[in-house]
């Protein structure tokens, strides 16, 4: 994987979308980068790449640092041209130790290297992604002393909801790299989840070990950001002002978990922020979210009127 400068006639529309996505995400990561080294900017122009594709630029992690990029190519071996998320360096070295922290912190990572790549007409994986591995994390070390760390998405442009999902999902990739890093710092609002620990630095560590943003974003998508508890969704109730709002709960309590040990999926449940409040004032255990349920029922069966006739 590399930029590759020859001219070539690809279809305008998918150049235009994945410019268009990378300039989202710059804009809406610039909110997020505040307590991390990340330099972010909005692209103005796209780059053709010898993965049959392109790929943008977004920001950096300091002068002569990682690149963040966002591409679109058909890298992945499937037909149509699919999204992703990069760290790219041109010395290996920068991104290894990139990846070493993060895969001892949250996640496994796929390496990729030059045995893994045809050199067709262009870059191309000689064993496509599965569909499972898309979303998580690869290391793509292509014999060109470059090295890149990101994830695939199966976002397709005819799909505004699927375009949306990655460009949350990129977000919460970068951050989660940039809040692990040494200069990085947990984001305020992830501390203020806990009113009832009042060491921060206690919730501060237990975040940086076992809440990845990228986990819980996949976890609101897969729940259509909905609350498991009441079942509200913002967007229902604030209309686009609440599109794609909600928070993330850990099952498994503060007080419960065991050390090094990685949070899955199956770990968390999408909440409300009163619901995600509430659940943290309650006795600390796996039973919580039903029982909050049933508060919740039962309050709304009191409160229902009653018939007369």
């Amino acid at each position: 994987m590399m930029s590759d400068s020859r001219q070539a006639v690809f279809p305008l529309i998918e150049e235009e979308w994945l410019l268009a996505t990378a300039r989202n995400i710059a804009s809406a990561f610039k909110l997020r980068a505040t307590g991390t080294q990340l330099r972010i900017r909005v692209p103005s122009r796209c780059t053709a790449t010898n993965t049959d594709g392109w790929a943008a630029v977004i920001g950096d992690l300091g002068k002569g640092q990682p690149l963040l990029e966002i591409w679109l190519d058909r890298f992945s071996g499937h037909d149509d041209r699919q999204l992703s998320a990069w760290f790219h360096a041109e010395e290996r070295s920068d991104i290894t130790a990139i990846v070493d922290r993060m895969s001892a912190q949250l996640w496994p990572v796929r390496r990729v290297d030059v045995g893994d790549i045809d050199r067709e007409s262009h870059l191309v994986l000689n064993k496509r992604l599965a569909r499972a591995e898309f979303n998580a994390p690869l290391l793509v070390e292509n014999g060109e002393f470059q090295s890149f760390y990101g994830i695939y998405d199966l976002a397709s442009h005819a799909s505004a909801k699927g375009t949306a999902n990655f460009c949350n999902r990129a977000t919460a990739f970068f951050e989660d790299v940039a809040r692990e890093l040494p200069a990085g710092a947990v984001a305020e609002e992830q501390l203020e989840v806990y009113p009832r620990i009042e060491n921060r630095k206690v919730v501060a560590s237990h975040l940086r070990r076992e809440r990845s943003r990228l986990l819980a974003t996949e976890c609101k998508i897969r729940d259509n950001y909905q609350c498991q508890v009441c079942e509200m969704r913002f967007e229902s109730v604030f209309g686009i002002l609440g599109a794609e709002f909600a928070e993330s709960h850990h099952i498994i309590p503060l007080s419960k978990l065991k050390e090094n040990v990685a949070t899955r999926l199956e770990d968390l449940a999408t909440v409300c922020a009163n619901c995600h409040r509430m659940l943290h004032r309650m006795d600390g255990t796996e039973n919580d979210i039903p029982k909050l349920r049933a508060i919740i029922q039962e309050s709304a069966k009191a409160n229902q009127p009653k018939v007369t006739t």
